[in-house]
């Protein structure tokens, strides 16, 4: 009884990770029951500790993860200190994205700032299945379209946004970040000093 409550609890988990991914990013995960099946028998669910680190520096990287619980960065250095590139929360995807749709080593550290569950997706299971249908193939392709419009997505924001706005839309997208990420790493994410971020909350405070 034990063995059959835990494989409907896995069906219903990844029939939930499905929905998430459509939420996510619409048309590439509208796949067909067979491809559906097929991904998901590749993509490994994993949690991982705060703090671990998933991605180092100077490496290929070979997996990108979504977020089921959890929030997790990517980061660089910098005349020896960390600048915060990116951070994933529920529903979104977390990695080094250039060096895995590249195939060439990355700048950035993949880490967790908290628990996280996660949805782990490695590049040579993904591309044995694209070349196995033309389906697999096409979303393959939509992967990295939307990877690539991600990232656009931010450079527009952050060139374009004031200090103030950049806050804002941050808190907007993750209200809950303040109560799981550092101010330094929140600082670091906005390209301001803390002491800039200090003058930014008491503005929007005041």
């Amino acid at each position: 009884l034990s063995e059959h409550m835990a494989a409907e609890n896995q069906v219903q988990t990844k029939s939930t990770l499905i929905n998430r991914l459509i939420d996510s990013f619409g048309e590439m995960a509208h796949l067909s029951k067979e491809a559906e099946e097929a991904l998901l028998s590749v993509i490994q669910r994993k949690e991982y500790k705060k703090k671990e680190i998933l991605q180092r520096a100077d490496r290929v990287s070979n997996q990108l993860y979504f977020v089921e619980k959890g929030v997790a960065r990517t980061y660089y250095y910098r005349g020896g200190k960390e600048i915060t590139f990116w951070i994933a929360s529920e529903n979104e995807f977390i990695g080094s994205l250039a060096s895995f749709f590249s195939r060439t080593p990355g700048t950035k550290f993949v880490e967790t700032l908290e628990d996280c569950v996660l949805w782990v997706f490695e590049y040579d299971k993904l591309e044995k299945l694209y070349s196995s249908s033309q389906e697999l193939e096409r979303m393959g392709r939509l992967f990295t379209s939307y990877g690539l419009c991600v990232l656009e997505k931010k450079f527009e924001d952050f060139h374009s946004l004031t200090a103030v706005e950049k806050y804002n839309l941050l808190i907007s997208k993750y209200p809950q970040i303040l109560q799981t990420v550092s101010l330094g790493v929140i600082a670091s994410y906005l390209g301001i000093s803390q002491e800039t971020l200090s003058r930014v909350r008491a503005q929007i405070a005041f």
